[in-house]
């Protein structure tokens, strides 16, 4: 379902709006414009983040299902399960402001539509939270545990800096690269998820659950 939610996501892509985004220095009427444009565009997307969120959600049970025999308690895994609700309500949010934005965009005024809009960019700037969350915990078990692959766990710790460094600097820009409305950077984090999904995604179909570690034999017992 990882990779089944990649797809998904790829797809919202490839047959989402095409051009540049609106950034936040553009007026509501160029705002308004712009989805008024891409109004088939925003509905396909739509479609695919729906297939994507629900087979993320999915997913997220079989990832808890492979982190938490890493640990004695659940605290690290159950950051993971938390961070990707977060990360799902985050997608959730940005998707419904986007679709309102366009299915209203003939009856709204200009303001209204420039409104939903940039909710539905904030719900992805703060999915970066979520994700966050996930990719770091995934690879602290990974350095503590061998809870995943050492690749995987490798990229999961850099692609959880590189999310956390970009949203909390993106919280600050209303244009430039870190700006989440039209900042190359956000959609960098956005195709860093997507790669996570299908290394994860990759991981649980060839082993659901991580090789049990043999127990060392007790001193003065025969190996």
């Amino acid at each position: 379902m990882g990779i089944v939610a990649a797809v998904f996501l790829i797809l919202s892509f490839v047959f989402g709006p095409s051009g540049s985004p609106p950034g936040f220095g553009d007026s509501a009427a160029e705002v308004q414009a712009f989805v008024s444009d891409n109004h088939g565009e925003i509905q396909a997307a739509t479609a695919f983040q729906f297939g994507a969120i629900v087979a993320f959600v999915w997913f997220l049970g079989s990832v808890f299902y492979r982190l938490r025999p890493a640990e004695p308690v659940a605290r690290v895994s159950a950051a993971a399960l938390a961070g990707g609700v977060l990360l799902a309500v985050g997608g959730l949010i940005g998707s419904a402001g986007g679709a309102a934005a366009n299915y209203h965009v003939a009856t709204l005024d200009a303001n209204s539509v420039l409104a939903l809009w940039d909710l539905s960019l904030f719900g992805y700037l703060f999915f970066i939270v979520g994700f966050t969350v996930l990719a770091g915990a995934t690879g602290a078990l990974g350095i503590r545990a061998k809870a995943v692959p050492d690749l995987v766990c490798f990229y999961s710790v850099i692609v959880a800096i590189y999310a956390f460094v970009v949203g909390v600097v993106g919280t600050f820009s209303e244009s430039g690269a870190f700006s989440p409305s039209d900042g190359v950077l956000g959609l960098i984090a956005f195709l860093g998820f997507v790669v996570w999904l299908l290394a994860m995604g990759l991981t649980l179909v060839r082993e659901p659950r991580a090789a049990a570690t043999p127990a060392s034999p007790a001193p003065g017992t025969a190996a």
